[in-house]
């Protein structure tokens, strides 16, 4: 084990001798860039050794960082490893640093329609006299009263111990979806939706109030995944090659979506307990990221989706942390490239109505363009993102602190 001191933050971490300094930062918390995913290739996790030694440069590195570079003590942290303890420098640029993001639009008013609807009811309170459950007792009154048709109560909703038998003998509200109760909460319990872009470089989330339709709060984050790759190729690469790695992947999303939830929540003044469906959209790979499926097969031709049509799966299914008995929907992918983010487009935006052709644009790190016209939507998909970020340009940056975003020239 060698101690490594991360100048000029002057955090510690230890750091064994077939671990590179990459895996180390990122195992202590520590927020080193990396777009290429550890490849070698990219340049940006380069730092400099100030005290210490390391293992001999690799190929890569003498590629990517030049003699003068390697002479003045520069290296790229995903492939050098200490040979002893080491101080090194990591300059601004190697840091991972927070985002400006974009959540504010045009907003449209909608009559929302969510398929959980809330209902409030009367419990009786089951007696020695004869047979009798709660959950019983609940449908019955939701079967009666409401004149609906549930059939069952899901099963994190009957092992709440706050639920069913804290109402007994009074009245509570019941959140049903499709005949099934998916939570139970006091009465005028908020009735929340949680909306999600999942995008490549960013997360941006979206608190909703299913009976008006009204729009509680928004917030943007960074992709935390953006720690395992900067480009979605490489996410793939390593999820292809490791499923332990795309558990990895799964799981940085899912933190940082329920991150999202509660920092939501807490703005509103509600509780995460109160969201009550969540829809994700992202591009068919983060699509699949998120859900834990195979995703190899989109990095080669024909770049095969493993499912296209529309989903709803448990919110616990995928870690997220809302109602007990809570849905995630996702939309539909078209193909590899074109997800589930650029039919909420179309959608949103209704350009199918549109008289004469019109073109559709969805920019992000990846962007998908669709035109209409007579009737039918073409849609092709390209890597942006990287143009408008900065990579590889000598002075580029993200949006990020000390980046210039406004010129004016005077005489």
């Amino acid at each position: 084990m060698h101690e490594i001191t991360f100048a000029p933050l002057g955090l510690k971490g230890a750091c064994r001798s077939h671990q590179t300094l990459l895996d180390c930062a990122r195992r202590d918390g520590i927020g080193v860039a990396g777009v290429c995913c550890g490849r070698g290739r990219c340049g940006s996790c380069r730092v400099q050794i100030l005290a210490g030694s390391l293992s001999e440069p690799t190929s890569g590195e003498r590629e990517v960082l030049s003699i003068e570079g390697l002479d003045g003590g520069w290296r790229l942290a995903c492939q050098a490893y200490p040979t002893t303890d080491c101080s090194v420098l990591l300059p601004a640029e190697s840091m991972t640093a927070s985002q400006r993001t974009q959540v504010d639009g045009l907003d449209v008013a909608v009559q929302p329609e969510p398929p959980v609807r809330a209902y409030e009811v009367d419990l009786w309170v089951p007696t020695g006299a004869g047979p009798g459950a709660y959950a019983d007792s609940l449908l019955d009154a939701l079967n009666c009263d409401q004149r609906l048709q549930c059939r069952a109560v899901d099963v994190e909703v009957l092992r709440s111990q706050s639920s069913l038998a804290g109402f007994r003998g009074g009245r509570c509200q019941a959140a049903v979806r499709h005949g099934e109760v998916v939570a139970v909460g006091p009465p005028r319990s908020a009735q929340l939706g949680l909306a999600i872009d999942l995008g490549t470089t960013k997360i941006a989330g979206y608190l909703v109030d299913l009976s008006t339709g009204r729009r509680l709060g928004a917030k943007g984050i960074v992709n935390p995944q953006m720690t395992r790759g900067g480009d979605i190729i490489s996410r793939i690469d390593r999820a292809a090659d490791s499923p332990a790695e795309g558990a990895r992947l799964q799981k940085l999303a899912v933190g940082a979506l329920n991150g999202l939830a509660v920092d939501l929540c807490e703005d509103a003044g509600s509780r995460t307990e109160e969201i009550l469906e969540a829809v994700v959209v992202g591009n068919t790979a983060m699509h699949h990221l998120f859900l834990g499926l195979p995703v190899g097969q989109l990095a080669a031709s024909p770049f095969v989706p493993v499912v296209s049509t529309a989903l709803d799966v448990k919110a616990r299914d995928v870690g997220l942390r809302i109602a007990p008995g809570a849905y995630v929907h996702l939309l539909p992918n078209i193909a590899g490239f074109v997800g589930g983010d650029h039919v909420a487009m179309l959608l949103a935006t209704k350009v199918w109505q549109a008289d004469g052709p019109v073109l559709a644009l969805d920019i992000g790190t990846n962007t998908e363009v669709s035109l209409v016209t007579d009737g039918e939507i073409r849609s092709v998909s390209c890597a942006s993102g990287p143009a408008f970020e900065g990579y590889h340009i000598k002075y580029g940056t993200r949006a990020v602190t000390g980046a210039i975003e406004r010129v004016r020239i005077v005489g």
